[in-house]
Parts: C-alpha cells; structure tokens; sequence
C-alpha cells in the first residue's frame, strides 16, 4: 500500500521562472505554496494571487509557520538573501547549479540542502517537472530522505550530486543551452541582414537535436571545421569581415572543432 504524500507548506524566495515552475509542480502535487517573496511588488502580487497565498516584499515579514523554504533568485542574490533571513532553524534550499552547500552553513542555517532542476523555464509557459531531472545535495541524511521525497513528488529523474559535480553539470547545461541558443541568435542576425527568413534553417537545427537520440555530437558533427576544409572557412571568414564579434566566433569554434577531430 502506498504511503501518502506528506502535504508541505511551502516559501518561495523569488518569483521569476524557477520559482513559477516549480511552485506550479508543488502545488499541483498537493503541496501548499504559503507565501511568497519578491523585491518586486508586482512580481510577488502576480504569483501570490497565481497560488492564492501571502505575498510579501519584505524578507522581516516572511512567516516560519513553514515546512520548506525554496530560495528561487539568481546567484548574485543569494547571499544576500541568506545573510536578511532571520528565519535559520526550517528546512530551507536554494536552486542553484553553482552556489555552493556551504553557504547555509556560513550563514547559520541549521537543516538545509540544494534543488536544482535542470531545465530553462519560462513563467509565461509552465511545463511538467516529471521528465525535468532534479539534483539534490543535503546537510545531513535526514534532510536528504525529505528532499528525495518532495522532489519524487514532481519529478522521475532524481539524484543526488555534490557541489562540485553540480557545477559541472551547470557549466555543461551552459555549453548546451545558452550558448547553442546564442549560436542560433547569431544566425538569426546573419539570415535577417541578408532578408532571409530564419524559418528556412528551422529544419536543420530540429534536426541536429534529434540526431542526439542515436549519436554522439562527436558521431554528428559535420561541417567544414570537420573536415578541416581551410578554403571553405576562409571563404566564410571574408564573409562576415563586417561582422567582427561572429567573424571571431566562426574562427574560435572552427579551430577548436578542427583539434577535436586530429
């Protein structure tokens, strides 16, 4: 027989993508979002009013009538956020894939941990957590079995890193995500200067994504940089000479695939 889900009461700390998409999870599980927390009045009034609970813009008037803590905003905020909070013997946690564990412990919190969905949100399109992997690393084993538990409810893909790792994971996600998305902006820019819709190249990149279900990217690269094909990159290079930041791009990546491939 199933053991029924403990019901948390829940504090966001932020109010920006991570904190809408998992405070949606949370509470779509039955989990209770308590009150929220943001600078912004208008940002914590919208997802106060979205979960139908307290808002506040003042750390000071956060209650500890709470079970968990979810501190939701970007790393340069963190500390911050942990040296106001005057509220250290819950359960709380930050989303981070790079501010350390040790932070709590500087800041003399006394049960904490770190949960960290991998994925890139937006509040304006909230998406399921059950296929969103979820790292988790926690002061103690005690803290560990309820931070498994909370995030079982929302997620399938589960599992424990330490910081180290997890920052690894971080930077990886930023070569595959932020900077891939920065690729496509790029040739967004070159298409539209020349009056050509991005539409055309749509194709190729859905394309690439799905390839990685069956090879390696080693396995799938292909291009002239592959194939060391100098004149073609040349060609390429007097191309964008009036581009200067992608022409040192278009150089930089195609000397560093031209090495992986020797």
């Amino acid at each position: 027989m199933a053991i029924p889900l403990k019901k948390r009461r829940i504090t966001l700390i932020g109010a920006g993508n991570v904190a809408t998409n998992l405070g949606a999870a949370l509470k779509n599980k039955g989990h209770i979002i308590h009150q929220v927390f943001s600078r912004s009045h208008q940002s914590a009034m919208i997802l106060g009013h979205t979960f139908n609970c307290d808002y506040t813009t003042k750390l000071s008037d956060l209650s500890d009538k709470t079970d968990l803590i979810i501190v939701a905003v970007h790393d340069d905020s963190i500390t911050s956020i942990l040296e106001n909070l005057k509220i250290k013997d819950k359960l709380i946690v930050h989303t981070s894939g790079t501010t350390p564990l040790s932070v709590f412990q500087e800041n003399k919190f006394k049960q904490y941990g770190i949960f960290y969905p991998l994925q890139t949100f937006s509040k304006h399109d909230i998406e399921s957590l059950l296929p969103i992997p979820i790292s988790l690393e926690a002061s103690n084993k005690k803290v560990e079995n309820e931070l498994i538990e909370i995030a079982s409810s929302i997620s399938k893909k589960v599992f424990l890193l330490d910081s180290e790792k997890r920052k690894a994971l971080h930077v990886a996600a930023v070569f595959a995500n932020n900077f891939s998305n920065y690729m496509f902006h790029i040739s967004q820019q070159i298409l539209e200067d020349e009056n050509i819709s991005f539409e055309l190249i749509k194709p190729l990149i859905k394309r690439t994504v799905e390839k990685l279900d069956s090879s390696t990217p080693a396995e799938s690269q292909t291009g002239p940089a592959s194939r060391n094909d100098q004149k073609i990159i040349s060609n390429h290079l007097e191309f964008l000479k009036g581009k200067k930041e992608f022409q040192q791009v278009y150089a930089l990546l195609s000397e560093s695939i031209t090495k992986s491939r020797k």
